[in-house]
């Protein structure tokens, strides 16, 4: 079976990319994690490329066992030597990353670690809107989590920019479901 990259376009047999030990850790530290998620801190992970080569095999399981344990924590704190942590499950790092990636072209690249991310997702985890809409039973039937959290990023923006008024606002965050 031959897969295409979705950087370069370059095809590669499925197997090369596992041939070696290291490309198996890794594909195995995906396969643990939500699908979402794996997505996500698929595309997280080129932050993390030096510009004029590509990221080592073993820095990226490094980066993304790292990760892992961050998510799997169950919480956030804002950085290490604090100890006020928030609740973060997997959708609030998801939205973290994809945060993260929007903001590419304003960090120092490449990034050499978590702290960045660890402060947006604290600060996600310390919005109740934004917990609310990610959390799963406020979602609405065929709407994604982050779909809504950008819905409501993108109403509070508006509201901000006196792009709408405060009731239209408060309008589209009812249809939202806040």
């Amino acid at each position: 079976m031959q897969l295409t990259c979705p950087c370069c376009g370059e095809q590669f047999p499925f197997e090369a990319g596992l041939a070696d030990e290291e490309g198996k850790r890794l594909a195995a530290l995906f396969a643990e994690m939500p699908p979402k998620l794996a997505k996500a801190v698929l595309s997280y992970l080129r932050l993390f490329s030096p510009a004029k080569r590509s990221l080592r095999m073993s820095k990226a399981i490094r980066l993304v066992s790292d990760l892992q344990q961050l998510v799997d924590a169950g919480s956030v704190t804002r950085d290490a030597r604090t100890t006020d942590a928030r609740k973060a499950t997997p959708a609030l790092w998801v939205a973290g990353i994809e945060q993260v990636i929007v903001q590419r072209e304003k960090l120092t690249l490449p990034l050499e670690n978590h702290h960045y991310l660890r402060a947006v997702v604290y600060g996600i985890a310390s919005d109740p809107a934004a917990v609310q809409a990610l959390t799963p039973k406020t979602v609405k039937p065929g709407t994604d989590a982050n779909e809504r959290l950008e819905r409501y990023y993108q109403i509070q923006n508006d509201l901000r920019l006196k792009l709408i008024t405060p009731e239209e606002a408060d309008k589209r965050l009812k249809e939202l479901g806040q």
